[in-house]
């Protein structure tokens, strides 16, 4: 063969192979390049264990309420029963259950009885009669207290349902709204929007999910199975609103009354002697129709009370047709801790006794509670203190009033929503704007200070039990000449308006404070300063309380008024 022929044939086998490497090389790339897309745009077939989805150890229980996975996690299993934990149950559910640690003994007050349940029993008492539960009621872990999720749903209205491997409660409260759609086909949850995402589970065809977030072509749902995650959003059927309905009946809280509006003048007393006074207060009252005299206080840490009440002084304004409502205060004496006694079940119990025995000896019509001061921890106690007792009232016929500050942030765990359910009524005691304490010199009760008090516990309270409580004295302020006080003293209207005289200067109007100002230079270069309690000042005041319709007024005290001001005080009684 020539030379030259050899060359091109050996040229051809080249061409032939080079074109063989280069498809194979294009099909190794384009299987690779597939294989790249497949792994990029295929769905996921990972799937992730629900312990870990859950996070649950142990005898722990996930909870999931109202479309929420909680964290940390408020539920155990004991005995296959799930146990939520109090303190989930009072910041979630219903705050009425008080637990006593150190007695070992729950408490909660329907509209009806008080329901009594000890750590560890597997019954109850509804007030005195014994009742059986179907399991322990209320055990403890880790230092904390849980109780049976069955047993709660007699008094606090939930829907629940229980799943296993992991376990997990799900709750939903009567009244939560939420949007539900059946599942076109089986179809996979998975953990976030997008087909690479872990798959949590199977949703199978005709299963109702809840929508809680709407990602577009995505939707995160709750499964029945309470998991929680995302499905393609057109694996979904339209759409509808659900509203979880009330199991429990509504409850009726019921209340005695007193026969037309109240007229309440507060008596201070500090001793038994003091009580012949009421002979006086008695002839010079007006249209008071309620004397409220201050004969009871807490005395020491057991919930025994002082008392220095006397029948004849009852007797003499039942005679005239005035009802007694006694007061009872928890200051008086330094060492009494009031939320030691409030916050333990024995005690409370003996203060509520004391109080009960104190007004059936005496044949009280009312009984007026005026706890100031309390700290926050006493929260719990306080209100279930309110609630047992009133409760115990209604069953003797005995009116119970409470008196409350203005409403504050820091005043707002004296829970007046609930003492409205409770007591009979509610006392607003609008003074004490300025105080001993003031900075700043300042109104005792300026009329904005009344509207705002009346409107802001009318958020919480009808206006069918609220008394509005007014004062006879008013606060005289001394300042520096950077107008802060020095100090300051509580007069009575009378004797408000002697000092004024006697300083010699003129009062004017304070239209915006709806009273008389007065100021006097003194000597050592401070300034005094006074914002007078008159006729005209407290017929602005009982304006807002004809205005709003409220139950009646109250006045502290007997004897700080001036001989005149019953005349402005009786038309708004008549």
């Amino acid at each position: 063969m020539a030379e030259d022929e050899i060359g091109k044939d050996q040229k051809s086998i080249k061409g032939k192979n080079g074109v063989l490497i280069l498809t194979i090389t294009v099909f190794i790339i384009t299987v690779m390049f597939s294989i790249i897309l497949v792994k990029k745009y295929a769905p996921s077939k990972e799937k992730m264990p629900l312990n870990d989805y859950f996070g649950v150890k142990g005898k722990g229980c996930a909870v999931v309420l109202n479309g929420k996975l909680m964290k940390p996690y408020y539920a155990i299993v004991s005995s296959d029963r799930v146990y939520l934990s109090l303190d989930f149950i009072k910041s979630n559910l219903d705050d009425g259950y008080v637990y006593d640690s150190d007695d070992k003994i729950l408490r909660y007050a329907t509209d009806r009885q008080i329901i009594s349940v000890a750590a560890g029993d597997d019954h109850y008492y509804s007030d005195k009669e014994y009742k059986k539960a179907e399991a322990e009621i209320l055990v403890e872990a880790d230092g904390e207290a849980y109780l049976d999720l069955e047993w709660i749903k007699k008094y606090t209205d939930f829907e629940s349902y229980v799943k296993k491997d992991p376990s997990r409660v799900i709750l939903s409260t009567a009244g939560w709204k939420y949007k539900t759609a059946a599942v076109k086909s089986d179809t996979y949850l998975r953990r976030h929007g997008g087909v690479k995402s872990p798959i949590l589970g199977t949703v199978k065809k005709g299963e109702k999910v809840i929508i809680l977030e709407n990602y577009g072509k995505w939707k995160f749902v709750q499964s029945e199975d309470g998991i929680q995650g995302c499905l393609m959003s057109k694996t979904l059927e339209p759409s509808k609103t659900v509203t979880v309905k009330k199991s429990l009946p509504k409850r009726k809280y019921s209340h005695t009354k007193f026969k037309g509006k109240v007229c309440l003048l507060w008596h201070q007393l500090t001793n038994a002697n003091a009580n012949s006074s009421i002979d006086k207060v008695l002839s010079t009252r007006g249209p008071v129709n309620v004397i409220s005299p201050t004969w009871y206080s807490l005395s020491d840490n057991n919930g025994n009370i002082s008392d220095i009440s006397d029948t004849a002084y009852v007797n003499k304004c039942h005679s005239v047709g005035v009802q007694v409502w006694g007061l009872v205060s928890n200051f008086g004496k330094d060492d009494v801790d009031s939320t030691l006694v409030l916050n333990s079940t024995t005690k409370r119990d003996a203060l509520i006794g004391n109080i009960l025995a104190a007004a059936i000896k005496s044949d009280l019509d009312g009984i007026n509670i005026d706890f100031e001061s309390l700290s926050k921890n006493a929260q719990d106690g306080y209100i279930e203190f309110i609630r047992e007792l009133a409760l115990k009232c209604r069953k003797n016929d005995i009116i119970l009033s409470v008196d409350n500050y203005k409403p504050t942030g820091y005043t707002q765990f004296y829970n007046r929503k609930v003492q409205a359910d409770y007591a009979d009524y509610v006392v607003l005691m609008a003074y004490d704007e300025h105080y001993s304490g003031s900075k700043k010199a300042g109104s005792n009760s300026s009329i904005s200070f009344v509207k705002t008090g009346i409107s802001d516990t009318l958020k919480e309270v009808p206006k069918d039990e609220l008394i509005l409580a007014l004062p006879f004295y008013t606060r005289v302020f001394t300042v520096n000449s950077s107008n802060a006080v020095v100090s300051s003293k509580a007069l009575g209207m009378k004797a408000a308006s002697d000092l004024v005289e006697s300083w010699g200067t003129e009062k004017t109007w304070d239209e915006k404070k709806g009273q008389y100002f007065a100021s006097v230079e003194n000597s050592d270069g401070t300034k005094s300063e006074v914002w007078l309690e008159d006729a005209r000042s407290l017929g602005l005041k009982l304006d807002e309380m004809k205005e709003n319709k409220l139950a009646g007024a109250a006045f502290w005290k007997s004897g700080f008024e001036t001989s005149d001001i019953w005349d402005t005080v009786t038309p708004y009684f008549n």
